[in-house]
């Protein structure tokens, strides 16, 4: 059986680059050949190169027509002629089968009812309104005093160490835990709850995702889901305050969240939240790390935090990319796409669009007029993108007066080898 793995995993190898060596010769040199090192270390290379030879150029490789250019990108995100809803087209029969072979019952269900992020108007619309109840940027800022006490409650755990790991002792716990209690979960669940989210994203965007990942992700995927249904039917008649009570008692013109929107929607916002942030924190202080210049000025002034975040998140996005579905047969920028066309609208090759931010390859704390679709945009831009700023600002003010000579002991860090989520697995500083 090994024997047979191996010879498999060999033959697939080869065959991708077979693949890779054709693209490149067809597309002059252009080729998003994501296994390479050099893709991993510097994907903005490559996105600048396929932008530069077509604003939406086809990878045979990944089987999606990228779009790189900033105008286009922003227009797919918006447009109704573009769907997020993968039901609707071919490639959710091959999900379907996939899901029913390895006897994944919740997930495929999970499939069918789908949160808000994968649904089109008029279904996303009404999700959204529902669950903006439990959203408004009145109650998240009011969460400033606890997350300032999750991020002191980490960092107090190392006080005593000279090094630290950022990813695991702040940026990954941060926002499950802010999350986990925005939704009233109970203290004792939180290091399953944790635990749960991370084996989720096993199975997301990975470059050479094991069987073994991917059956964690959709264990992880179930037990959330199931842990989500006990929850919200134990809390029916007595909702509470929380975001979960706040979902139940959303309602609109006598429109109500049923209980698998409710699902989905908590897993959303545990999957969206967990990941943006924690990848924020990393990728935001690596990149300072690499602007000594700038980080000083940071550190002399707290005030420049918030732009700082906005360059962050367009210089070094947590997300890398995002699909959409041609709803029907179309003519888009001078080319006929069929219905069911996939396309993957890449935020990290619009963000350093030239056509969009000047001289977007230089890192500037103190750029004017950012342009980012970091958080998405149009009807779908991130319903956590406040949450998200916040935590990441009070993680940066209290790192910067905790620790006011921090060192990045590893200059080389390891970057993840993930299509979509960009980001380190751990990120080692020295305190003093």
């Amino acid at each position: 059986m090994k024997l047979f793995s191996k010879l498999k995993s060999s033959f697939l190898l080869t065959a991708y680059k077979l693949v890779v060596g054709f693209e490149r010769l067809f597309n002059k040199g252009v080729v998003l050949d994501f296994l390479s090192n050099d893709f991993v270390e510097n994907p903005y290379k490559t996105y600048n190169s396929m932008r530069a030879h077509k604003p939406i150029l086809f990878s045979q490789i990944t089987r999606l027509h990228w779009v790189t250019k900033m105008e286009y990108a922003q227009e797919m995100l918006r447009d109704k002629r573009f769907s997020v809803d993968d039901r609707k087209y071919p490639i959710a029969e091959r999900r379907r089968k996939e899901l029913k072979k390895a006897g994944r019952e919740i997930v495929l269900e999970q499939f069918e009812n789908p949160s808000m992020l994968k649904l089109d108007p008029p279904d996303h619309s009404r999700i959204r309104k529902l669950v903006q109840y439990g959203f408004t940027n009145r109650y998240i800022t009011s969460l400033e005093p606890e997350i300032k006490k999750v991020i002191e409650d980490c960092l107090d755990k190392i006080h005593n160490q000279d090094t630290f790991d950022l990813i695991d002792d702040l940026a990954k716990p941060l926002p499950a835990i802010v999350i986990a209690k925005m939704m009233g979960l109970p203290d004792q669940d939180l290091d399953k709850f944790q635990a749960w989210s991370e084996d989720l994203l096993l199975g997301v965007g990975g470059i050479g995702t094991t069987k073994e990942d991917i059956k964690k992700s959709g264990d992880a995927y179930e037990a959330l889901i199931t842990y989500f249904e006990k929850i919200i039917l134990s809390r029916k008649d007595s909702p509470g305050d929380d975001f979960i009570g706040k979902l139940i008692q959303a309602e609109e013109e006598g429109d109500k969240l049923n209980i698998k929107e409710m699902y989905g929607t908590c897993l959303l916002l545990l999957i969206a939240g967990h990941e943006t942030t924690t990848r924020l924190i990393g990728n935001g202080m690596f990149t300072l790390f690499k602007h000594p210049e700038q980080f000083d000025e940071l550190r002399k002034d707290y005030g420049l935090i918030p732009n700082a975040i906005e360059e962050m998140l367009r210089y070094e996005p947590p997300v890398h990319a995002t699909v959409r579905f041609a709803s029907d047969d179309m003519s888009y920028a001078g080319k006929e796409y069929k219905r069911g066309t996939p396309f993957a609208v890449s935020i990290a090759g619009a963000n350093r669009d030239p056509e969009a931010n000047t001289n977007p390859e230089e890192f500037n704390i103190f750029r004017d007029d950012i342009k980012h679709i970091s958080f998405g945009y149009g009807p779908h831009m991130c319903i956590g993108a406040s949450l998200a700023r916040i935590e990441s600002r009070i993680a940066f003010e209290i790192l910067f007066e905790r620790f006011p000579k921090l060192e990045l002991l590893d200059v080389n860090p390891q970057w993840g080898k993930n299509l979509i989520f960009r980001g380190f697995n751990d990120l080692k500083l020295k305190a003093s």
